[in-house]
């Protein structure tokens, strides 16, 4: 049968061309589809992508930095991808119609950003870029990939630039380090001339120091001299003043004596007189000289000390001067916030209005809801009596009433329930007796007495339990606080215990007719226990009557609707508000006063508070006004005491003067004490002289108005030396002031020379070693070699180095197994859909024959092309490290795809086919042709195993590019153990086949029956 097939293909043109043709359907796959995606990654420079510039260059550290037209000039000459160089318009058209796969934009501040890497809060360069993925995926990645690189170049210029600019900073900082460390070691020299200077500047403070606590000493006697020597000269004014005025009488004397001799008597009393008040004078003078003597030499020394201190007084006005603008600036931020305060005090005020008026309102509201409250509580107490009780047996608690309601309920419901079936028993005995004794009349009574009272015992029973559930519901109403309904309830109790009385009443008659005709019946045991159970219906019906009596007793007696208004719950809640609004220390009358007292002080406060800023803020606009003044003020104070430092001189000189002039006066007052205590021991040679006296009157009265010219003068200038020195007394307690600031102040000084001479000492230390350092770190910087290269290492500090473990060329060769596998498996499918598979070649052949011949053919043509289409591409540009195994693994993988797919097709026929295409797309995305399986879904990694295209793929692989070692090997075993699956399969099959009768048969056959016209009414085709 294998010679009569080939014979067959041999004869049969058709048959024989599609063989052939098929041969070379894999290479056509092939060649055709990795062409087209050759090397898409080496042509990336013709993908278009626009470049979108409004970058604006700026200045950074005295340079043009314009990062946006870098890049453009870097781009112009990278030809890794299409670039174009656009406007955003042009940009966003050519996005939106396809011309570009993507657009790039350098916005306008990249430069001014990339300026601020140095600031304290820099700002990222940020260029965007915009993909259209829906043009194509695969463009949309090479772009991101692109763009990345663009980042990464950018960066690295960038990292370059300020790199440099760092170095030429570190370059700066070198050389001024150098010039520090000069500047230190003169700071060093410096410094032992300050230590020299400040251990002359120590000795001279501890001298100034002793000098001034010494003046400090001397002052207060100075004040007290002064003190003495201005009462002195309040003495010498006041002898002064007698003796002027005895002069004054002895001038009038000598006028009387020398108008009549009459009046010589008189007069030259009047001159005793003067001449012992001047004499009694002199005393005090003399002493005011000398006070006034010792206080002008204490003076001259204070006036030295003045001078000094005047001196002081100039270098501190010098500081105050320097001080005044600060002070001129502090006053007027403090006027302008006292105005703001002010202007929110204002606005406080306005609104206190509004608070007062509603605080009153409080207050007179919470008076009314006090009263209220109060009320309330009278109220609630009056309602816990009604529900509590008094104690008494007229008021014992609707609690009480309800409980004894209820026991009384409890018995009506067991008295009715105990009748019912007494009188139950009673008609099951009245009618055995009927039987026993044939005693109609009897019988009859007992019947009709017996069924009357069951009749109303039944309805006695359920007048108790209606009134029961009422009871229960009233009881329920009573806790709900419902007033209304507790009313309604009560009443339909009332009604309902009634009835139920009433039908107890009528079940008690009952029994006593049953009585009454029991006697009459035959005495045998039923009748006995009839009448026994009579009895006990009797009793019943007695305890029923008797708990409808107590619940009807209990029930009049309550007056449910007042009753229930007041609960306990609400009234003890009242009684606590009460206690809450209306009792202890503080109630709400009283809270509410004492807010409305509050609201008053705090109005008040407000008020004053407005007043006081008002009078603080017209104050600091007046002091900001003066302010100008105060510091004019205190430059004509440093002009004043700048005129006394020159007028010091002129001080000490007149103080000088006066304690000179004050030891003479002294001195001269001492002589004229003497010549007043002579004058005043001859007072008495006066009178007798007088006549004597009177002949040489004109010489007296000369010498009169000499005094009185005299007096005068001497008047006036103890008149000045008074004033003088009450200035000057004045004053001591500002010199003594001043002295006593000095002395602490150099007492100051004194005690920190120590602190500042160790500081000294440490300065120098340190300036030595600070020249040491700088001068080291100088030398360092300056001898780092901060070069261009040194900026590249800083900017790019990596190098990324690639080795191939195997070398593929471009994708073409990449996606060669892949292809290579997917060709030949389309091969074989192509082949069993054009070749007559289940064709026989010879009739009355055995299946083992057909097998073998069918398996000639598909070896055959699997052979032809595992060898065709590796050879083919090779010589079309596929290049092969290792021919052998890429012929072996084609021939494998074209072998075990031809009988997988025949099997399947001689057994399931166009179903098999269907099912053999299905194994080719499960054998597409599992077979990890494109992508790595471990990013392929979870499935497809479960099925991978067991794929005859994944070993062929790897076995292509490590043919082609190698790489893959010991997958050649692996790749041939399983592909063989496909193969052998699939020829075992096959032989099985068509022996079933044979026996199936289905040798020869397909509905390949069938195909053009199939595309005749169907008849509709038979439903086959024609």
């Amino acid at each position: 049968m294998i010679k009569g097939e080939w014979n067959y293909i041999r004869h049969n043109r058709l048959i024989l061309i599609s063989v052939l043709a098929i041969m070379f359907i894999p290479f056509l796959y092939c060649i055709f589809f990795l062409k087209s995606v050759w090397d898409p990654y080496g042509e990336t420079g013709k993908l278009p992508v626009a470049v979108v510039n409004q970058d604006q260059a700026v200045t950074y550290q005295g340079q043009k930095l314009n990062v946006g037209d870098q890049t453009v000039t870097n781009l112009k000459k990278n030809h890794q991808l299409g670039w174009r160089f656009v406007s955003a318009k042009t940009a966003a058209d050519g996005l939106k119609h396809h011309k570009y796969y993507t657009v790039i934009t350098i916005p306008k501040n990249f430069s001014a950003n990339a300026a601020t890497a140095l600031d304290t809060h820099p700002k990222k360069m940020t260029f965007s870029y915009k993909t259209n993925g829906s043009a194509n995926y695969i463009a949309q990645v090479m772009s991101e990939v692109g763009s990345d690189k663009l980042n990464s170049e950018i960066r690295a210029k960038v990292t370059k630039a300020y790199a440099q600019a760092t170095f030429k900073q570190i370059y700066a900082v070198g050389k001024g380090m150098n010039k520090a460390a000069k500047g230190s070691a003169q700071l060093k020299d410096g410094t032992v001339t300050l230590t020299d200077g400040l251990n002359t500047y120590t000795t001279g403070v501890h001298k100034l120091n002793n000098g001034l606590q010494q003046m400090k000493t001397s002052v207060t006697p100075l004040a007290t001299g002064i003190q003495k020597l201005s009462t002195g000269s309040a003495t010498l004014q006041g002898g002064l003043a007698k003796y002027t005025a005895g002069v004054d009488q002895y001038a009038t004397g000598v006028d009387t004596y020398t108008s009549g001799v009459g009046q010589y008597i008189n007069g030259v009393n009047t001159y005793t007189n003067g001449v012992s008040q001047l004499s009694a004078g002199m005393p005090k003078l003399t002493a005011g000289a000398s006070k006034l003597a010792s206080g002008s030499a204490n003076l001259k020394t204070g006036s030295y000390q003045y001078v000094d201190g005047v001196y002081q007084l100039n270098s501190g006005v010098k500081t105050l001067n320097s001080g005044a603008s600060d002070l001129a600036n502090g006053v007027s931020a403090l006027a302008s916030g006292s105005s703001s305060l002010n202007s929110g005090l204002s606005t406080l005020k306005g609104n206190s209005g509004a608070l007062t008026a509603g605080v009153n309102s409080l207050a007179t509201n919470a008076q009314q809801l006090s009263d209220g409250v109060k009320r309330l509580g009278n109220a609630a107490d009056e309602i816990l009596v009604d529900v509590n009780g008094n104690g008494t047996e007229s008021n014992p608690g609707i609690s009480t009433s309800l409980n004894s309601l209820a026991t009384g309920l409890q018995q009506i419901s067991s008295g009715a329930t105990q009748a019912s079936d007494l009188a139950k028993k009673a008609s099951q005995l009245a009618q055995e007796e009927n039987e026993a004794n044939q005693s109609s009349n009897t019988t009859s009574s007992n019947t009709t007495a017996s069924g009357s009272s069951d009749s109303n015992v039944t309805a006695a029973q359920s007048a108790a339990t209606v009134a029961s559930s009422t009871a229960a519901a009233l009881k329920s109403a009573a806790k709900a606080d419902n007033s209304s309904e507790v009313a309604a309830l009560a009443d339909k109790l009332a009604t309902e215990t009634a009835t139920a009385k009433s039908s107890a009443d009528s079940i008690s008659s009952t029994n006593d007719a049953n009585n009454t005709t029991t006697t009459t019946v035959t005495t045998t045991k039923a009748s006995a226990e009839l009448v026994a159970l009579t009895a006990k219906v009797s009793q019943a019906n007695l305890t029923v009557s008797q708990g409808l009596t107590t619940v009807l007793t209990e029930l009049n007696s309550m007056d449910a609707s007042t009753t229930i208004s007041g609960l306990t719950a609400f009234a003890n809640a009242v009684k606590q508000l009460d206690t809450q609004v209306n009792g202890g220390q503080t109630t709400l009358v009283s809270g509410v006063n004492t807010l409305a007292e509050g609201v008053g002080s705090y109005t008040s406060g407000v008020q004053k508070a407005f007043e006081g800023s008002t009078t603080l803020n017209n104050g600091l606009v007046t002091l900001d006004k003066k302010v100008p003044t105060l510091t004019g003020g205190v430059t004509k104070i440093l002009d004043g005491s700048a005129k006394l430092v020159t007028k010091g001189k002129s001080l000490k000189s007149g103080a000088k003067k006066v304690s000179n002039g004050a030891s003479a006066l002294n001195s001269g007052l001492q002589t004229a004490a003497t010549g007043v205590n002579k004058l005043n021991a001859n007072t008495p040679k006066l009178t007798a002289a007088g006549a004597k006296l009177n002949a040489n009157t004109p010489k007296l009265t000369a010498a009169g108005n000499k005094l009185m010219s005299s007096s005068n003068q001497l008047n006036q200038g103890a008149a000045q030396l008074s004033s003088g020195l009450t200035t000057l007394n004045s004053k001591v307690p500002t010199l003594t002031s001043g002295v006593n600031q000095l002395a602490a102040g150099s007492q100051q000084l004194d005690d920190s020379s120590a602190k500042l001479m160790a500081g000294a000492n440490k300065l120098q230390k340190g300036n030595g070693k600070l020249a040491k350092s700088l001068k080291s770190g100088a030398d360092e910087i300056n001898a780092q070699p901060l070069t261009s290269k040194t900026a590249d290492m800083f900017a790019a500090p990596t190098h990324l180095k690639h080795e191939s473990y195997s070398y593929v060329p471009n994708y073409g060769h990449a996606l060669a197994p892949y292809v290579l596998s997917v060709a030949l498996y389309v091969g074989a499918l192509v082949f069993n859909f054009a070749f007559p598979i289940r064709k026989v070649s010879m009739a009355g052949g055995s299946a083992t024959g057909w097998y073998l011949s069918k398996v000639s053919i598909g070896a055959f043509e699997a052979l032809a092309m595992g060898l065709i289409e590796p050879a083919l591409m090779m010589l079309g540009g596929l290049s092969v490290d290792h021919p052998g195994s890429m012929f072996l693994v084609s021939v494998m993988f074209a072998e075990a795809s031809m009988f997988i797919v025949m099997f399947l097709s001689m057994l399931l026929d166009n179903p098999g086919r269907f099912i053999a295409m299905v194994l080719l797309m499960l054998q597409l995305g599992g077979s990890g042709g494109t992508f790595p399986m471990e990013v392929t879904n979870h499935f497809y990694n479960v099925v991978h195993p067991f794929l005859p295209m994944t070993y062929s793929i790897l076995g292509f692989r490590q043919a082609i590019t190698s790489g893959m070692s010991g997958m050649v090997g692996q790749a041939f075993w399983m592909l063989l153990l496909f193969m052998v699956i699939g020829l075992a399969l096959l032989w099985p099959t068509m022996i079933w086949l044979q026996k199936k009768h289905l040798m020869g048969l397909s509905q390949l056959d069938d195909n053009q029956k199939l595309q005749a016209v169907e008849d509709p009414e038979s439903n086959s085709h024609s």
